[in-house]
């Protein structure tokens, strides 16, 4: 029936694979995840309601369904870091960190360099988001090389106090 014997057949809508003809190849991280999605409509303009934790105050939880059954790896230095494993826009995701105290910087990470990320944000949002006086002043995100592992990028939010 195929010409190619690792072919895919699939019906996928809003992430949630209807009919299997053929054995999917994609992995977990290739799939579209909608919370995540729907959680990240505002990053591109730094604007994250609701995205935070706030122990002190009872708030052990975002407000968006993508953390339902999520729980931070760690928290440290007033940000708490989750562990995840979903695609954005084609890019694979590893981790997003979120404020955990009063000082709102949010990240994500992105599990390729910098140049994979830039292109593909470029042609998602029509910007390279690179160092600017809106990511300066956190109305825009900035991209950046992992510190920690230059094969990986991490896109910025840093609001002003």
């Amino acid at each position: 029936m195929f010409d190619c014997p690792a072919a895919m057949i699939a019906l996928v809508i809003g992430g949630y694979q209807l009919l299997a003809i053929a054995p999917l190849m994609a992995g977990p991280s290739d799939a579209i995840d909608n919370r995540f999605q729907d959680m990240m409509q505002g990053f591109s303009e730094c604007r994250l309601e609701g995205m935070y934790i706030a122990p002190w105050e009872g708030i052990d939880r975002p407000s968006q369904e993508f953390f339902d059954d999520l729980f931070p790896e760690k928290i440290e230095d007033d940000f708490a870091y989750y562990q995840i494993q979903t695609n954005y826009y084609g890019l694979p995701v590893t981790e997003i960190m979120i404020p955990a105290g009063t000082w709102g910087v949010y990240a994500v990470t992105f599990d390729v360099p910098i140049e994979i990320s830039r292109d593909r944000l470029q042609k998602v949002f029509g910007s390279s988001f690179k160092e600017s006086e809106a990511s300066e002043s956190g109305l825009a995100p900035e991209l950046i090389i992992d510190p920690d592992d230059t094969q990986k990028s991490i896109w910025l939010c840093t609001p002003p106090f």
